[in-house]
């Protein structure tokens, strides 16, 4: 044990050694030189050795009872405020002048008030000092004792100097920040991320035991894991088991369960000693009769933590276990969002693949399916002779299928993990793209020249399954014959139309919308508009710059 540890969060035991430190070394500058010109010396003896008796007995309070250090804690900070007082009077001369602690005891006043409140309390409590301390000094004075002016002025800039810089420190004092608990990279591993919340505790408490309960907004069952001295095991128990859960969930308590004590955070952030009405769940069970225990809640459930085992723990605790709750509270709900984002990734993933599969695969095997039916109508035709025609028809449908084997292989490597060319030219790309599906389909594709468009090498994919779905729905839901692409390069954007000679439709009072094309360009951001009627169909779509620009998806 480092020299650290018995003083890591526990201020009482600070205060508690700087006053007997104090007392001490006063006592004895008191006695080692003495001043024949005070006439006040026993009586500045007698007054300190008291107070050096009452600093170490204090001492040893604060090192053994957190409860009763917080009971007496105004009781101590009025004796330190009177000790200074009187004693910087019936001690002071010239000569003692550097053996007085008047600054060290006026820097513990405000310390011990703004470690056992806040700094409006040390503010409060050392404006009060201040004006006791010219007050006396004026009393003094009046009753024509003698007194150094100069030291008594001086002093009294001191303190106010002094009572500034500290309150200062104790408004910018930040509550304790503990390092970030990191779970289990599984997201789906919750007993792990259990046993790492509860040792995660235990370790910054110095705990030697504790139980974690766990409760899923979506199930009445309280998961439990614990951790004693006879080992660690996990189980499951029903709220009928957890008596005094809403109470021990309102707020974060250091705990005496055999004397029914708890030291606890009041509204304005002071520490307050109170009764324990309510038991800690499962603490009686387990034979915890004190310890820590810390509530943290998450988007998902909320859960309690019990720690004991803690030696010499004090106030400070309280606010520990405020941050340890919180900082327990945002790991389980970075797990949660962890997984939220996995899954909703591969649900993004299912449905692009789904659409691919459905834009090339499925239409390529439904063209080649189309022209082979064909086929087969031609051939029983009692004047269908043409050998060469047959020959013909099943070499184009042969490389039909072996371009869509090419893409189809392209798509799995992408699945691999391939990397997508960065950049392409996108009307390239697309003319390409509709010469297979003019070859799949059977129909003629015309696309307008246009000049080059530089996009990124996943938009061109997506483009291009695109276009290929709407050739396809021309020719086998609208038996055209004939389809057009138009394809512009805009400030804002890029505008895309698509157009037919087939039947169209049949839209009963609204326009039927393409799933697979109206999907994907709601995941490119763009916007679709169908005009369908018995001379043909035409897709109106735009696609925004940025899904454009060549940003990686």
């Amino acid at each position: 044990m480092n020299l650290r540890e018995p003083f890591e969060y526990r201020s009482a035991r600070v205060i508690a050694a700087f006053r007997a430190v104090l007392a001490v070394v006063f006592f004895f500058a008191l006695v080692i030189e003495p001043d024949p010109t005070n006439t006040l010396a026993a009586m500045s003896l007698a007054l300190i050795g008291g107070y050096l008796l009452l600093s170490y007995a204090l001492m040893l309070l604060a090192w053994h009872s957190w409860w009763y250090d917080q009971q007496l804690a105004p009781v101590m900070l009025f004796v330190d405020i009177a000790v200074f007082l009187v004693s910087d009077f019936v001690t002071a001369s010239f000569s003692t002048d550097f053996t007085s602690p008047f600054l060290a005891l006026f820097a513990l006043i405000i310390l011990s008030a703004t470690l056992r409140r806040d700094w409006a309390f040390a503010a409060r409590t050392g404006v009060m000092v201040a004006l006791f301390y010219v007050t006396l000094g004026m009393a003094v004075i009046a009753s024509s004792q003698w007194i150094d002016m100069f030291s008594f002025a001086r002093r009294s800039f001191y303190m106010v100097a002094l009572l500034l810089v500290l309150v200062w420190f104790g408004l910018q004092r930040r509550e304790p920040q503990p390092p970030a608990l990191e779970l289990p990279p599984e997201p789906d591993d919750d007993e792990a991320a259990l046993w790492g919340a509860l040792d995660y505790a235990m370790a910054l408490t110095g705990g030697t035991g504790g139980v974690i309960v766990w409760n899923d907004s979506e199930e009445p069952w309280f998961d439990t894991r614990i951790h004693l001295p006879t080992g660690r095991h996990a189980s499951r128990v029903g709220p009928e088991s957890l008596a005094g859960w809403e109470d021990a969930m309102a707020e974060v308590r250091l705990f005496d369960g055999a004397r029914r004590r708890k030291l606890v955070c009041d509204s304005q952030g002071r520490i307050q000693p109170e009764a324990l009405r309510e038991p800690v769940p499962l603490a009686q069970d387990l034979g915890i009769r004190d310890g820590l225990s810390i509530p943290f809640r998450t988007v998902s459930g909320e859960g309690l933590a019990v720690i004991t085992g803690i030696r010499g723990p004090g106030p400070d605790y309280v606010r520990l276990g405020t941050a340890i709750g919180r900082e327990i509270g945002n790991a389980f709900d970075r797990g949660t969002y962890a997984r939220l984002a996995r899954d909703s990734l591969v649900t993004r993933t299912r449905s692009a693949v789904a659409r691919d599969l459905h834009d090339s695969v499925a239409q390529s095997l439904a063209g080649a399916c189309f022209r082979l039916e064909a086929l087969r109508r031609g051939v029983h035709d009692e004047h269908f002779t043409e050998k060469t025609r047959v020959e013909k028809e099943i070499l184009v449908i042969r490389d039909a299928l072996r371009t869509e084997q090419s893409h189809v292989r392209g798509m799995i490597n992408t699945l691999r993990g391939s990397s997508i060319p960065s950049t392409r030219d996108l009307s390239a790309d697309v003319r390409q793209a509709m010469l297979d599906a003019a070859t799949h389909w059977g129909v003629e594709v015309e696309m307008a020249e246009t000049r080059a468009v530089p996009v990124a090498g996943w938009f061109s994919h997506e483009v291009q399954q695109l276009l290929r779905e709407a050739v396809a729905n021309a020719a086998r839901h609208g038996h055209a014959h004939r389809v057009t692409v138009e394809m512009a390069a805009q400030d804002n954007g890029i505008a895309l139309h698509v157009g037919d000679d087939g039947k169209g439709f049949e839209t009963k009072g609204r326009i039927a919308r393409p799933w697979s094309i109206s999907e994907r360009v709601s995941t490119l951001a763009g916007t679709l508009m169908v005009d369908s009627g018995p001379s043909g169909t035409h897709l109106h779509i735009t696609l925004p710059t940025g899904a454009a620009s060549g940003a990686t998806r």
